[in-house]
């Protein structure tokens, strides 16, 4: 009510003020249009039919001196007399127009002429010296006439003008009023409603993430708090679902691992040749297919079992003193037979030393080697896949200190422009264009990511890595992608400690 009532208030006072400075000028130019203008141009009838009998009078004159009758010139006379009586009318109604003076003279004058009869009474020089002041007194009286009226219109425009600058110093003020309350008002809705709608929006977004912990509590009007309450059970409804995924993945995972286990050991039996005898060139390629697929499959799985425990938040299993360089050449080791098979090598640089790190070794080197299966597997025969770990001072996270930064770099097509916002979910896939690569099912890097940030790290895309789907023309140099693996070196985690896989921190660019 205070947010609708308060501008409604507001305006219905500036539409009242301006209302009444319109009423006020309204009321002066009718007043200036009803009694000035009216009598201003009644004074010019008057005015000009006393003129018009002084010039008659004149032109009886001049008529009678060149001999003419004075049956010709008394009917002009009778003919303005009329008109000036008729322009007059009441007397009473002018008891204070300076000119009624001058006009009885003429009237006067002009009666005495036409009752002498003669010409004679209109060429004699006392009348034409009577009718010449009588002129002069009738253009005094309406020059001074003029003036006053002047003067009254000039006060009526005062009037109209301070009515308009009273609207306009009023309205200032009511603008500032106004400006005052909205800024006020802005405040309680920002407090009330803004500030809500932006953690319940903040809520939306970490759901669409995948992140379900709880929210706070929303407070506001009842609308926003409805609003809120339909998001958390939204919230409860996700995690609920979520739990039956992981749990799912984690039963299915584990039921197939250990019939995958035990293929896997049959194979490598039967290569051996242990019960069967010695194989055949075309039976050892069979085998050999049967086994490169085992692994792939036992890969997945394992992989999936991971991703379930951390996403469980599950705690990793932290080993002090371990060598981040061996573990980098293990996860090298085991992708080089792979890498082999498509015609791609695989360089490691390990400039420098690098301490003893606490470390989860069995999942930081699943990281490792999905980040090179995955360079490898988009790598064309005869390119190169480039591991290089660097030791650098930065400060990620607000937590500044040395950390290891694994780069793995492809000569590949690049990244497409569409996947890159997904590039890191789970089961979300795609073929890259001008590739061998197969579509798997889009847990190799979520896996990484999740690896490296239940450690206190990160993995992310480097920025300037090309995109697959750039212009023919761009640099050979430029192309290829490279993937970043930032590991702390600190050791103060213990390996009771659980990280926050299920709702892990936002990457840091």
């Amino acid at each position: 009510m205070l947010s609708h009532t308060a501008p409604v208030l507001v305006m219905l006072v500036a539409l009242g003020v301006v209302l009444g400075s319109l009423a006020q000028i309204t009321s002066s130019l009718q007043n200036l249009l009803s009694d000035e203008t009216e009598e201003l141009r009644r004074e010019a009838a008057l005015h000009h039919a006393a003129w018009a009998m002084g010039l008659a009078m004149r032109r009886g004159q001049e008529a009678c001196s060149r001999g003419a009758p004075w049956d010709e010139v008394a009917p002009i006379l009778r003919t303005r007399i009329a008109a000036l009586k008729a322009e007059i009318g009441d007397p009473a109604l002018l008891p204070s127009d300076p000119m009624l003076p001058s006009i009885d003279g003429h009237l006067q004058l002009a009666q005495r002429a036409l009752d002498g009869g003669t010409c004679g009474h209109l060429t004699d020089p006392d009348v034409q010296h009577e009718r010449v002041r009588l002129d002069e007194q009738l253009t005094d009286a309406w020059v001074l006439r003029i003036g006053e009226l002047q003067a009254r219109v000039r006060s009526k425009e005062e009037d109209a003008r301070g009515a308009s600058a009273s609207a306009l110093s009023n309205g200032l003020a009511i603008a500032i009023a106004a400006c005052v309350i909205a800024a006020l008002l802005a405040h309680r809705i920002a407090r009330t409603v803004t500030e809500p709608l932006a953690a319940i929006a903040t809520q939306a977004q970490r759901l669409g993430k995948g992140q379900f912990d709880a929210a706070a509590e929303v407070r506001g009007p009842a609308e926003v708090r409805d609003l809120a309450l339909e998001i958390e059970t939204m919230r409860r409804r996700l995690a609920e679902i979520e739990t039956l995924k992981q749990g799912f993945l984690a039963s299915v995972s584990h039921e197939l691992r250990t019939p995958l286990t035990k293929i896997r050991e049959a194979i490598a039996l039967l290569e051996d040749g242990v019960g069967g005898g010695a194989l055949s060139e075309r039976q050892t390629r069979i085998l050999h297919i049967a086994r490169v697929a085992c692994e792939r499959e036992i890969r997945m799985v394992t992989t999936l079992l991971d991703l379930s425990r951390l996403s469980a938040g599950s705690p990793i299993r932290l080993q002090d003193g371990s060598s981040i360089d061996d573990l980098i050449r293990s996860a090298v080791r085991d992708e080089e037979a792979e890498a082999r098979e498509r015609g791609v090598t695989i360089e490691v640089e390990t400039p420098g030393d690098v301490p003893p790190c606490s470390l989860d070794v069995a999942l930081v080197e699943r990281a490792v080697a999905n980040l090179v299966r995955n360079a490898a597997s988009v790598s064309k025969p005869g390119q190169q896949v480039l591991v290089r770990r660097e030791l650098v001072e930065d400060a990620r996270g607000g937590r500044p200190g040395r950390r290891v930064m694994i780069s793995v770099t492809d000569q590949g097509p690049g990244v497409p422009g569409e996947i890159r916002q997904s590039l890191f979910e789970e089961f979300k896939t795609q073929p890259v264009a001008n590739s061998p690569k197969r579509v798997g099912i889009g847990l190799g890097l979520a896996l990484s990511r999740k690896i490296a940030r239940a450690h206190g790290g990160d993995l992310e895309l480097d920025d300037h890595t090309a995109s697959a789907d750039a212009g023919a023309g761009q640099d050979a140099r430029a192309a290829g992608a490279t993937f970043r693996l930032w590991l702390p070196l600190s050791t103060e985690r213990s390996s009771e400690q659980a990280p926050a896989a299920l709702h892990p921190a936002p990457a840091v660019p």
